[in-house]
């Protein structure tokens, strides 16, 4: 998204995880269509981001802390007088080793930061939303791990698939306030680091014979999909998926193309 559009005019958003890849995506697509952000992160990422636009406001939040959610949830819908659209993108990457030898730290870690704090941060999105008579949208940022696992990973995608039925619960509960809830769930995507962990010849090579388009996607792609979801274009969406993930998901064993 390169040219300034008016899809999200003058709606208020709110996106945690947003000095990361995808987040900041949607931070930027979302201003870029229109809409006052307030981008909340981890400090330390958050401070070191730049954000060009006066639509964006930052602030900073910790999804291990229940008191600072509460807070500073409150201080996101006090700076846009109100929320329209709430982006749940916070989260703990992927992988903590094998099952068994996963440790209740970090069990605990990957449901308190993953689950609960996307529980948490949703439902003060959605009281704010009930209590102004808002019909919203939420938008949960999933994973194609949500629906299925990958070896290491047993914390990591008990979290995402409880995110995906999460989701779902909201969507039959906040319904009959006009509020809707659905989930993205992204498959690799590559995120901008130095250097690119999809270059690496295995990984590519892999990309290639199990991702019917045969590439990585990019943060953008995600952000579409969540500009999709916040405008009034998708009014009658709620409780649904949508997969970024090049088609990974739709191939059962992968390609037999020649690496």
């Amino acid at each position: 998204m390169t040219s300034a559009g008016s899809r999200l005019r003058d709606k208020r958003c709110i996106v945690t995880g947003a000095a990361g890849g995808i987040g900041r995506a949607i931070v930027f697509a979302y201003a870029n269509q229109g809409a006052h952000v307030v981008a909340m992160d981890l400090p330390e990422p958050l401070e070191a981001a730049t954000w060009p636009s006066d639509r964006i406001a930052p602030i900073a939040q910790d999804l291990a802390d229940r008191e600072m959610i509460e807070r500073t949830m409150a201080e996101a819908r006090s700076t846009l007088r109100g929320v329209d659209v709430f982006v749940a993108c916070g989260a703990l990457k992927w992988g903590t080793g094998n099952f068994l030898d996963l440790t209740n730290r970090d069990w605990d870690r990957y449901i308190d930061i993953n689950l609960t704090g996307t529980f948490l941060t949703c439902r003060a999105a959605a009281r704010a939303m009930v209590a102004e008579d808002i019909c919203g949208s939420i938008i949960t940022i999933g994973s194609v791990n949500s629906f299925m696992s990958e070896p290491n990973a047993a914390a990591y995608v008990s979290a995402k698939g409880g995110v995906a039925m999460l989701t779902r619960g909201m969507a039959v509960d906040l319904g009959p306030h006009g509020i809707r809830c659905n989930m993205i769930a992204p498959g690799p995507i590559d995120v901008p680091n130095a250097p690119s962990i999809y270059e690496q010849p295995k990984l590519a090579s892999e990309i290639r014979r199990e991702v019917a388009l045969q590439k990585a996607g990019v943060p953008e792609d995600v952000a579409c999909a969540a500009v999709f979801l916040a405008e009034d274009g998708s009014k009658y969406v709620t409780g649904s998926t949508i997969t970024v993930d090049g088609g990974l998901s739709a191939m059962i064993f992968g390609g037999t193309r020649d690496g």
